[in-house]
């Protein structure tokens, strides 16, 4: 339940109880018309300094490249209001000059705001700029932990150099005694799985709040299967490993789908097919020009529902496509749907009581 772990729901529920309890309620359902969500995340950038080897980006997608202006995101935030609002895309945020005044905006207007970033531009006043801001949380993508393996999975990054903005990062914000929390990110795959303990331990030398972290999977034109095919010698190795720091560390560390990757390393993707998917109703993706679609998987636009700058948001959010998408999702995960690793059984877990509830288990369209 990472994505509940990244942030703070009691938070949430206090200052918006009833879009929460909204969004439980539409989920529960899983009908083809849903409320307005309670998670969105909004593309602030698709320009990048770096070529990641397992990146969409890298790989070439077809729509246009720009970033997220602040009258466009206004436009649309003000319209719905989301709780917690995920400022990332496929490219780096703080290449986007409004995106300071983006995240202002959204945090005076009680949101939760999450950004991702590669860290290679955190000069002294971003950092500044960035910590004033004042998001909720700065997850910061790194995934090597030394300078040969970063620098070749992470083509165009200096790892020195990023070591250095994430030290400075972390040592101004307790500086100013801000309260936004510092996460590390790390895409595991075969280039980097041998160093998957000392992720970790990185991470508590840096003194972030929380690790996270995930398998590489193929979206946009990225195919990562050769990323997850590694030898079951070095996942067997590296899983007693995991599961001997793990009883040590005190920091925070949410890497469910890499725990299950260890495991079952074979049949993770066909698995995952068959678990539940809760996304379209309740965490949607916007592009930097306004296109919503179903999650940020669909990257290149494989499935639009519409433009939320020129329709409305609302208005795209329910309908024909979208309403459509959501009935075929119950049903299977086909196409771009069916290269991904999201499993929310928890949510299901948690809505058992009512799927069990006579009459009202009538009331769901998820059998």
């Amino acid at each position: 339940m990472s994505i509940y772990e990244n942030i703070s729901l009691v938070d949430t529920f206090l200052r918006r109880p009833i879009r929460v309890l909204s969004n439980i309620w539409w989920a529960f359902i899983s009908g083809p018309i849903t409320g307005k969500p309670f998670k969105v995340k909004f593309e602030s950038s698709t320009i990048c300094n770096l070529k990641c080897k397992m990146c969409p980006l890298t790989s070439g997608i077809s729509r246009k490249k720009g970033v997220l202006k602040f009258d466009n995101f206004k436009k649309v935030f003000d319209e719905i209001r989301v709780p917690y609002l995920n400022l990332t895309g496929l490219g780096e945020p703080l290449f986007n000059p409004d995106i300071f005044k983006i995240i202002k905006y959204a945090r005076s207007r009680g949101s939760l705001v999450k950004l991702d970033s590669n860290a290679t531009l955190l000069t002294k006043e971003n950092i500044e700029k960035l910590i004033f801001s004042d998001p909720s949380i700065i997850s910061i993508s790194i995934d090597g932990t030394t300078k040969e393996s970063y620098e070749n999975i992470r083509v165009g990054a200096k790892f020195d150099q990023v070591i250095k903005n994430f030290g400075n990062l972390v040592k101004f914000r307790n500086q100013v005694r801000s309260k936004v929390k510092i996460h590390l990110f790390f895409v595991l795959q075969k280039e980097n799985i041998a160093e998957l303990t000392e992720f970790i331990r990185l991470g508590e030398s840096l003194g972030v709040d929380v690790i996270n972290g995930n398998m590489a999977i193929s979206f946009g034109k990225a195919d990562n299967k050769k990323n997850r095919d590694i030898g079951l010698e070095v996942i067997n190795r590296v899983r007693k490993e995991l599961e001997f720091l793990m009883k040590k560390t005190d920091t925070k560390v949410n890497i469910e789908n890499i725990e299950d990757f260890l495991k079952n390393p074979k049949d993770q993707q066909e698995r995952m097919r068959e678990k539940p998917c809760f996304y379209p109703w309740y965490n949607p993706c916007i592009t930097w020009d306004g296109w919503v679609v179903p999650c940020d998987l669909h990257c290149d636009n494989e499935i639009v529902f519409g433009n939320a700058f020129t329709e409305g948001f609302m208005k795209v959010w329910n309908n024909k496509k979208a309403r459509e998408f959501r009935k075929n999702l119950l049903v299977k995960r086909t196409g771009v749907c069916s290269r991904c690793c999201v499993d929310e059984s928890f949510i299901l877990g948690k809505l058992k009581p009512f799927y069990k509830t006579p009459i009202i288990n009538k009331l769901s369209h998820r059998t």
